[in-house]
């Protein structure tokens, strides 16, 4: 009877460890958590949501949310970085050029006006521009990227593209506080 509680004993230990393992995995190499901190994506996404991110097997495509390491560009910029991941929306990517109607709040990817039914702005105010010479024509194995809170974000427009190297993972899914699927 002894040898049987022991042996049961161990199968449950054996199989949190395993399932413990399996989560460790998960989260270190498939997706990751990330909470979001400021407005630079109000309206879509609120200080305090609780996200999920993915890397696995992604090839960003425009109108993606992505969490971008920027400390390189920040870096590069003479800026000293807090080493804060940024969330953005992919606007363009390698080749294609960026061009913005600051007056209007419209964007330019080659040549056509994006829909962007997500952006807040501020109708008193012109969009910014940032500091980058328009039209701006994405460098290879970059992509341009851009706050839905176009006057409240730091993004490409200041910062130039991103290199897709330092993309940690596209948003899927919102936790909290709000859940759901991120379209």
């Amino acid at each position: 009877m002894k040898k049987s509680i022991l042996k049961e004993i161990y199968e449950w230990i054996e199989t949190f460890l395993v399932a413990l393992l399996a989560v460790i995995l998960v989260f270190t190499f498939v997706m990751k958590f990330v909470t979001v901190s400021g407005d630079s994506m109000r309206e879509t996404f609120h200080n305090g949501d609780r996200l999920l991110i993915s890397s696995l097997n992604y090839t960003p495509e425009r109108g993606d949310v992505v969490v971008v390491d920027v400390t390189h560009n920040l870096d590069e910029l003479g800026y000293v970085s807090k080493g804060a991941p940024y969330i953005k929306r992919v606007i363009a990517t390698e080749g294609e050029t960026v061009n913005i109607d600051a007056v209007n709040w419209r964007v330019y990817v080659d040549g056509v006006a994006l829909d962007e039914p997500y952006v807040f702005h501020l109708n008193a105010e012109n969009m910014r521009r940032g500091d980058i010479e328009y039209p701006y024509t994405v460098p290879e194995g970059h992509v341009f990227v851009m706050g839905d809170n176009r006057n409240g974000s730091s993004d490409s427009r200041m910062i130039g593209a991103i290199d897709e190297r330092y993309i940690l993972g596209k948003v899927f899914f919102r936790l909290l506080p709000n859940t759901g699927v991120i379209k």
